[in-house]
This record gives structure tokens, sequence and C-alpha cells, in this order.
């Protein structure tokens, strides 16, 4: 697959190990959640995945609409952050503010969304899908230390969905 990761110019690591998140960010960025790539889902468009992703974690429409409105995925981010969670992550959430949850089920259904939104990613940006296929057999790691579920997490032995979820659309294009 070196050769076609040549062609479309990206250069896998020799440890046949891509982490997107820090180390091979440059090359990579367009598998984060955060890479600008619009996606319609459920009739409506989104500026990215993270933007998607962040909006279904409840089914107010204001929430919904505050969510696609925001001007960064980061700022979608904070502002679907738990109430819960301590104040300097939760000041700007927009279940803080109006004193609403998200979803009771959230934790039961995320990563499916999650595979849902990256699938639309690649296969409605055909440019990004080439890109990703590129990756050959290449492991794709979030290598976020501070993301224990999507990423590596703190020591590294973290899950890894957003990598796990990338290489699963990866072969579904192959596939398909």
């Amino acid at each position: 697959m070196a050769a076609h990761s040549e062609e479309a110019g990206l250069h896998v690591p020799p440890d046949n190990r891509v982490l997107f998140f820090g180390r091979d960010r440059a090359g990579f960025r367009f598998l984060s959640h955060f890479h600008s790539a619009p996606i319609l889902l459920d009739g409506e468009s989104w500026p990215t995945v993270e933007h998607y992703y962040q909006a279904q974690k409840s089914h107010h429409p204001e929430y919904k609409a505050v969510i696609r409105a925001a001007s960064r995925a980061g700022l979608a981010k904070r502002l679907a952050a738990s109430p819960s969670a301590p104040r300097r992550i939760s000041k700007h959430s927009w279940f803080r503010r109006t004193g609403m949850q998200p979803r009771p089920d959230w934790h039961d259904v995320k990563l499916d969304i999650m595979r849902r939104a990256d699938t639309a990613k690649f296969e409605q940006n055909p440019q990004l899908a080439v890109l990703l296929l590129a990756t050959g057999d290449a492991e794709l790691i979030e290598d976020s230390p501070d993301e224990p579920f999507w990423g590596t997490g703190p020591d590294g032995l973290g899950l890894n969905w957003a990598g796990r979820v990338l290489m699963e659309v990866r072969d579904r294009l192959r596939e398909g």
C-alpha cells in the first residue's frame, strides 16, 4: 500500500502506526473529528464530525441548533460538556447554562453515533476517502493523552476508539 500512500502525498511512518493526534498530526490532520469536512446526516448539514457527534447528546432542538452554529469544533465540544464535569471544563456547557442533562443513554449510543458520522465523512468527501485508503494497513491511533476512551489516554493504554472506528470505516471503503 506504500505506493498508494505516496500517490496521495502521505508518508505512513516506518512503524506502520499513524498517531494522528500528536506525533503525526501534520500529515494526518484529516483523520481528526475536528477536521473541517461537511457531512449531511438526518437531513441536516454539519461542519465537522465533532459537531454532529456532540449534537447527539440531546434531542432538544435548541441544543442541536447551538451546537451546529458553533464556529469551531472545539467550541461545539465545550458547549456539549457534561454539567457535572469540573467547572474549568463545563463553564461553557449548554447543559450547565440551561439546567438540563444529556440524554440518559449517551454512553450506550455514542460509539454507534461516531461510527455513523465517520462513515458519512469519508463516504461524502471522496478526497478524504482516498487519503484514508492510502493509510493502507497502518494502525490508526488517536494518541491523545487526555482521552482514554477515544484515544490512548495519559498512560498510553486507552481504548483508542477513534482510531478503531476509522480502521473499521477504511475496511468498509475497501470492500465497497
